[in-house]
């Protein structure tokens, strides 16, 4: 196993997360739940008609989203720099892990962004003249010009310690 210079694992606030998750679940969870009650009694009110498609809309709404909040909650963006290459992955949604050799990498910077007006946010975001972005917390991220002409930028919260551990990744390609 190569060296490990640089490894650091980010997830999303999850404070607020929890509000959106339980405001917008609740949301759609509610009528969900009146329908059932209504329907086991067999007498909905005649201001609110159930329906099975409704109750059925209702139910895959609120499954669909229960996942993507549990994919929300256990979301995490891993970067991890070896010797010979650097690796980064966002389980769940991305579980293998991508690597970048040296000899892709133009150039390279620190830099600060700004996720909202650059990317449209935070997460996994790909924009046709900024290029991708994975990015989880902060304004701070590793901007990686690639010799194809593509750009990828990574979120960071240790500044230092991934400059570092690039400085010495770039050394041995030059």
């Amino acid at each position: 196993m190569k060296k490990l210079l640089f490894k650091e694992e980010q997830e999303f606030d999850k404070r607020w997360l929890w509000v959106l998750a339980i405001v917008t679940v609740s949301a759609a969870a509610i009528p969900f739940i009146r329908g059932v009650y209504f329907l086991s009694v067999g007498n909905a009110p005649d201001d609110n008609p159930t329906s099975t498609a409704g109750l059925i809309i209702s139910g895959v709404t609120v499954f669909i989203m229960t996942v993507i909040f549990i994919l929300l909650f256990r979301a995490k963006l891993k970067v991890k720099i070896t010797a010979d290459k650097l690796s980064v992955c966002f389980p769940p949604l991305i579980r293998k892990w991508r690597a970048i050799k040296p000899g892709e990498i133009k150039k390279y910077e620190l830099r600060k962004y700004h996720p909202n007006r650059e990317y449209g946010g935070r997460g996994i975001k790909r924009r046709l003249r900024k290029g991708s972005a994975w990015t989880v917390s902060g304004r701070i991220g590793l901007q990686l010009y690639m010799k194809n002409g593509k750009r990828f930028l990574i979120g960071t919260q240790k500044q230092q310690a991934l400059e570092y551990a690039m400085q010495k990744l770039m050394e041995k390609e030059n």
